[in-house]
């Protein structure tokens, strides 16, 4: 990294999706906000509003983009929007629109494989994790090595979950053990090469109401 400065990296998932609430995999189906998802990203928008991002970096499929259009309107003229590909969701081939519940009953003993060991096993017809964590690794780079300070990317569980193994340097199967609510918020801070979780999963903002809402931790 060229900057020596601290950096705040605050990853938002995306609001909530029909096949949220079905708890079916959307991967690349480019699956729109429900409105319970909209009002979601509303509130999540006025926290991040207060935080004060440089910059809004969006996984280019609706359900991210939506979002972060919501927020970008929330921040004024003054902060940029920009789309990176290789924040997209992970593509989950033959389980896509399938539900959680249908896969395990379906795939039984490999989505338990992939569960513990997703860069050993691939769901089938799907993209191997380790070309997730390259391509989402290539945009964390891209950022690091920028002259923004507090960059707010927003994208998905899969993504999400990419970045923040990468970055600490955890093993993979710490991918599926951290839980991502829709709209809700991890942030590392980042010091030259080295790299601390602040906080994860706060959904604090469609927990309670506007009266309540608390900064974000800085």
């Amino acid at each position: 990294m060229t900057e020596s400065r601290q950096k705040r990296l605050l990853f938002a998932r995306h609001g909530e999706t029909e096949w949220n609430n079905s708890f079916r995999y959307q991967g690349r189906s480019d699956i729109p906000l429900n409105e319970t998802g909209r009002e979601q990203a509303r509130r999540l928008a006025r926290r991040i509003a207060a935080w004060k991002p440089e910059v809004i970096v969006a996984s280019p499929l609706d359900r991210a983009l939506t979002t972060a259009r919501l927020l970008q309107e929330a921040c004024g003229d003054n902060v940029t929007l920009l789309v990176r590909d290789g924040l997209a969701e992970i593509h989950f081939g033959e389980w896509e629109g399938l539900s959680v519940f249908e896969v395990r009953e379906l795939y039984g003993s490999l989505y338990r494989q992939w569960r513990d060991d997703p860069v050993g096993v691939v769901p089938p017809g799907g993209e191997p994790f380790e070309d997730v964590l390259r391509r989402v690794g290539d945009v964390m780079h891209e950022f690091l090595e920028s002259p923004f300070s507090r960059i707010c990317f927003v994208c998905h569980g899969g993504s999400i979950r990419a970045a923040v193994t990468a970055l600490l340097k955890l093993p993979s199967s710490f991918a599926w053990r951290m839980r991502l609510d829709n709209c809700g918020l991890v942030g590392l801070d980042v010091w030259g090469d080295h790299v601390m979780l602040g906080f994860l999963n706060d959904a604090l903002h469609v927990r309670t109401g506007d009266e309540i809402l608390l900064p974000i931790p800085e």
